[in-house]
Formats: structure tokens, sequence, C-alpha cells
């Protein structure tokens, strides 16, 4: 498991927070995991496609 160290907005924080306080999580951790695995997979087609188009433009570039 890798550890990520990041910085959020008091407010984002705030909320982040309030659903662990209210039981909806039991940590932080669990609510930025989840939050990254929904958006993950919600843009999955998009962020496919992004990644497919720069290896073909990387492929007729060729090597830098």
């Amino acid at each position: 498991m890798k550890t990520l160290q990041a910085e959020l907005p008091d407010k984002l924080y705030d909320q982040v927070k309030n659903l662990v306080d209210t039981g909806w999580f039991h940590d932080e951790k669990t609510v930025i995991t989840e939050a990254l695995r929904r958006f993950l997979e919600t843009h999955k087609p998009e962020l496919m496609e992004k990644f497919i188009k720069e290896d073909i433009e990387w492929g007729l570039r060729g090597r830098d």
C-alpha cells in the first residue's frame, strides 16, 4: 500500500471530518479512499480514452 499526503482546503476538510463525526465513515482516510475510488470508476471511460490518445500520439512521434 502506498501513502499519499495531500493538503485540503479547510471547508473540504470540515466536510470530510463531518462524515467521520456523524458515523458515515470510520476515519478520514476511508473517506478520501472511497472518494477517489468513486471518482476513478465514474471517469474510467474518459480517462482510458485520454490515455489511449496519449499513447497513440507518443507512438506516432516516436521516442523523444
